[in-house]
């Protein structure tokens, strides 16, 4: 049986560069993997004015269909952060994915106060406002990533949180959720939301020296490595981890 595929996913601002050690692990698990840059990523930051959750998840829609179509219709979806949000909707949508991993997944719906307060500063002509330094532990690592974010961006992120966590009750396959103990930018409880709020079975891990870029972070080794013998146990031990 042809193996699936796995799509990684970056978070809002990011690139792929934050999921690369997932990516490479997987992709040296003997998995075809695909590690798409999102629209408005990756250029400038001006970019992701007037993106939409719409636009971002229609993106990673086409983008498993295609590789479906490489691996014999079946694929994973690993996620982090606000990829984690796209993996699960998606995951609502195509029944050719088969599990998802999801990390630090953002799947409360948005504080009103908080999108009130970033469409009182829209309407005063603001645009964009300091992404502040990426959450990471590891003073070695390096996360490349916007120095700025959109604030509609922002108001799309909460948009697409509220859309996972109202995907979860139709979501069946298995999945992987992981979440750091020192995440600054997103509460473990939604992970402990997500995990409690889908059908299928659950794997859990906790990371405890990790912020919010665990796959960066002080322990990618061991989020790679957990993931990768979920990733097996899913396809029947069609792979082996590297």
């Amino acid at each position: 049986m042809t193996r699936p595929g796995v799509v990684v996913l970056h978070g809002l601002g990011g690139t792929p560069h934050s999921v690369l050690p997932i990516t490479a692990a997987v992709h040296a698990g003997g998995y075809t993997t695909v590690s798409p840059k999102l629209p408005g990523h990756g250029t400038n930051p001006a970019d992701l004015i007037d993106r939409t959750w719409d636009e971002w998840l229609a993106f990673v829609l086409d983008t498993c269909d295609e590789l479906a179509a490489r691996c014999g219709g079946r694929i994973v979806v690993i996620g982090q952060s606000m990829g984690a949000s796209l993996a699960l909707a998606a995951a609502s949508q195509r029944s050719s994915i088969i599990g998802v991993g999801a990390i630090n997944a953002l799947v409360r719906a948005p504080d009103p106060d908080a999108t009130e307060h970033l469409e009182h500063l829209m309407s005063r002509g603001r645009t964009m406002q300091p992404a502040g330094e990426p959450d990471l532990r590891d003073p070695a690592a390096h996360d490349s990533c916007y120095a700025e974010l959109a604030l509609t961006s922002l108001i799309q992120l909460g948009v697409g949180a509220d859309a996972a966590r109202t995907a979860l009750p139709a979501i069946t396959v298995p999945l992987f959720v992981a979440s750091s103990d020192h995440d600054n930018v997103v509460d473990s409880a939604s992970s402990d939301d997500l995990a409690a709020g889908v059908a299928g079975t659950v794997t859990r891990l906790r990371l405890a020296n990790s912020g919010h870029v665990a796959a960066l972070d002080f322990d990618h080794e061991r989020l790679c490595r957990e993931l990768l013998t979920w990733l097996v146990d899913l396809t029947d031990g069609s792979a082996a981890p590297a």
